[in-house]
């Protein structure tokens, strides 16, 4: 690609640029307010520098439309980057929480010591001055050192592999011997890398459907996760292979060592989240004549999933095995065992359960759906609307290479709704007081590795139209809006 297929390119694609830039002055315009001009200087600098990277992202992904894993790493690394500096320490969605773990991890402390929580290193504690806003210019203690310092710390008790990647982080930060904000910074960038590593072998592998993967590695918020410290990054980084297996499945044999990564990766993921276990169906859309004598596999795959998914959570059916429900709820107030078997007695809560949660998702979805774990934002539900309005209209009209049936696209519904319900119903089960109907908990990072299935259920092939260009040009365009939310509000 040199300098004259650079302004080829360039004349030859103004109308996609003009968009660019009108939309970014609008989304501009909507999030800059007096409140946010601490640092006005850096502002003048990093927008128009942001607005430089987008337009040349949007050429390159031009001049590369034939190899769009090249195109979704590209965009994953410079876009990622950015959040990992740019986001202040600790602001993400339980970000603190997640950094106990890896700090924990790299200790070599792969559980709680004892019901105080993990006895670890606590000089992170002092980054956390999220609710507050503070910059890494705003934080006087992201010049402290790594210490020894210990205490105990509750934290989740998740699979302690979700955290590898970012213990390895932290660990290389005190090898080096940097500060502490050296060390959330390696372990968000470590986390990064394993993501782009995965999307971007997902989608090269994968024999169609590679535009919806693509999108689905870029949007705003699996760029803002994956670019933090939290077990996000890796759930995201299966669902990249768990969809690529999927795909390769259904258009081409089943192969053995596909089948394994495929059954493999979604049972490591439902150790965090079980409902994601349903993933294990995505089988029953496979043709019959795809399989080589090896169909029992799957149907192996998908019980060997569920059981083990099942009985990893036995707080969940001690109830359905005879358990007291009035000491459960003496106990504790939010209570697994106790929650169940309170909707065991009152099994009518369940439509409840349900209504709450159609109630509460144009909120958790668009309405106040935040990318950061504290703050305001202004603009953000002008962003999210937009978002949503696109995501739509590119899941029902951009033209894919794969279409399924009704019956199969019944079967993707099907899924969808259930894992949809599954991740409330989980959250009122470990989150929700006792006998509550408001579920608590419930973050629209869940709903992540399902957002792939909506255009496989709902894409319209008839009137669907291949506009690459269009379709890429909004993405850049709304990853740089993340950026500029990050920069007007925190800077």
């Amino acid at each position: 690609m040199n300098l004259e297929s650079v302004k080829t390119s360039f004349l030859g694609n103004k109308k996609y640029l003009l968009i660019y830039l009108i939309s970014i002055a609008v989304f501009t315009f909507s999030m800059l307010g007096t409140k946010n001009y601490q640092y006005r200087g850096f502002e003048e600098i990093s927008i128009p520098i942001l607005i430089i990277i987008g337009i040349i992202c949007i050429i390159y992904s031009f001049y590369r439309e034939m190899n769009p894993e090249k195109v979704a790493l590209i965009l994953i690394l410079v876009f990622g980057l950015m959040m990992v500096f740019l986001a202040p320490p600790m602001t993400h969605p339980d970000e603190v929480n997640h950094y106990t773990r890896a700090e924990a991890l790299s200790e070599g402390e792969f559980f709680p010591q004892s019901d105080q929580g993990f006895y670890e290193n606590d000089y992170f504690l002092r980054l956390n001055e999220a609710k507050r806003g503070l910059t890494i210019f705003d934080n006087h203690h992201v010049t402290d050192p790594i210490t020894s310092h210990k205490s105990y710390i509750n934290a989740n008790t998740s699979p302690f592999y979700s955290y590898i990647a970012s213990a390895l982080g932290i660990l290389l930060a005190k090898c080096l011997n940097l500060t502490s904000v050296f060390a959330m910074f390696f372990a968000r960038l470590a986390n990064l890398l394993v993501f782009a590593g995965g999307a971007y072998w997902a989608i090269k592998k994968s024999p169609a459907f590679k535009i919806g993967l693509t999108v689905l590695a870029t949007m705003p918020l699996t760029i803002s996760q994956a670019s933090s410290v939290s077990y996000d990054a890796f759930i995201l980084t299966l669902t990249m292979i768990i969809l690529c297996c999927f795909i390769k499945m259904y258009k081409d044999n089943v192969e053995n060592k596909y089948l394994a990564i495929f059954f493999i990766s979604i049972l490591l993921i439902s150790l965090i989240k079980p409902p994601y276990v349903l993933f294990a169906l995505l089988m029953l859309v496979i043709p019959k004549e795809n399989y080589s004598k090896n169909r029992k596999y799957s149907i192996i795959g998908i019980v060997l999933v569920f059981i083990a998914t099942l009985f990893s959570f036995g707080d969940f059916i001690t109830p359905l095995l005879g358990s007291n429900v009035q000491t459960a709820v003496e106990t504790s107030n939010v209570s697994s065992s106790g929650q169940i078997s309170y909707l065991i007695n009152n099994p009518m809560v369940i439509i409840h359960v349900i209504k709450e949660s159609i109630a509460l998702s144009p909120s958790i979805f668009i309405f106040d759906l935040n990318i950061f774990h504290y703050a305001d934002f202004k603009g953000l539900k002008f962003f999210n609307i937009c978002y949503f309005i696109f995501f739509l209209a590119y899941s029902i009209f951009y033209r894919f290479d794969i279409n399924f049936s009704k019956i199969n696209r019944a079967i993707l519904s099907a899924i969808f709704i259930l894992i949809f319900f599954g991740i409330y119903f989980i959250l009122y089960i470990i989150w929700t007081p006792i006998g509550s109907y408001t579920i608590l908990g419930v973050q629209a990072r869940y709903f992540i590795p399902i957002t792939a299935l909506l255009p496989m259920i709902i894409n319209y092939s008839k009137k669907s139209m291949a506009e690459y260009k269009y379709l890429i040009t909004f993405v850049i365009l709304f990853l740089s809006g993340l950026i500029l939310l990050t920069i007007t509000h925190y800077y």
